[in-house]
């Protein structure tokens, strides 16, 4: 039977994780496949521990993994995803702004060949309700990877991706990336190493609808502008090591089992 492990990268949300993991649960319920979900907790200040504890108890089959210290989303689901061996590794942010019909669909694909599905905000066929400032900044950061990276990935930052076994054994080790920053990291190795990036259109429903924090847009942009520029310095050899690892000996880059280009939107 298909393994599933649905991660949840967590810090600081209390008021959104029980209802993303009740989601989640009843969305997984009606598929075949024998599923976990785990929770990757990142050194939470607020009440998030509390809530984790009552839905252990509860759910008892749920894995929670706590750090008691920030490690940033990239450290945190490589060390939870190193050396399991489920099929598909997928993760999804807290707030569940992609909803559970595309994390569903995501697992799907991944089954259907796809060895990383992303899903984006920016493929046709895609509905997407947030606010302006974000998406004006997010269409300028993924324009100027595509253009750094010449990989044609529409949406670099979705919080909603799955990986193949495959995939997860090739490029989580040349991941270097702890921060949110990892999103881009990965698919950018993805496209680059041949091993391929599907995007799925979804429906986006940013729940966390509010005033915009600006410090914190300005130190989002400023952070994945350093990132872009690091990456940039160091690819080559990271997409050397992934095509190696993905054709050990050869060094070639892997054909992509899906027989898609290295990015393929889903018609």
């Amino acid at each position: 039977m298909t393994s599933v492990l649905i991660t949840i990268p967590v810090r600081n949300e209390e008021h959104w994780i029980e209802p993303c993991v009740r989601g989640l649960r009843t969305a997984l319920a009606a598929t075949p496949w024998e599923w976990r979900i785990a929770i990757a907790e990142d050194g939470s200040t607020d009440g998030t521990r509390s809530v984790l504890e009552r839905l252990q108890r509860e759910f008892p089959d749920l894995i929670v993994v706590s750090n008691p210290n920030r490690l940033g989303r990239g450290l945190a689901l490589r060390r939870l995803w190193a050396g399991r061996g489920e099929d598909v590794f997928l993760f999804v942010d807290a707030d569940l702004a992609s909803g559970t019909e595309a994390v569903v669909l995501a697992v799907q694909e991944v089954l259907n060949g796809a060895d990383v599905v992303t899903g984006s905000r920016y493929a046709r066929g895609s509905e997407v309700n947030r606010p302006p400032v974000r998406s004006l900044v997010s269409m300028g950061y993924n324009r100027i990877a595509r253009i750094l990276f010449q990989e044609g990935v529409r949406d670099h930052q979705c919080g909603l991706k799955a990986l193949s076994r495959r995939a997860v054994d090739i490029l989580l080790p040349v991941t270097r990336e702890d921060s949110w920053f990892w999103d881009t990291e990965v698919l950018v190795l993805a496209a680059r190493s041949g091993v391929g990036v599907r995007e799925i259109p979804i429906r986006w429903h940013e729940p966390r609808v509010g005033r915009t924090r600006w410090k914190r847009l300005l130190g989002d942009v400023y952070l994945h502008g350093t990132c872009l520029l690091s990456l940039l310095g160091r690819i080559d050899d990271s997409v050397r090591v992934a095509r190696e690892r993905a054709n050990p000996g050869l060094g070639l880059p892997a054909k992509d089992r899906t027989g898609l280009p290295a990015v393929a939107p889903v018609p």
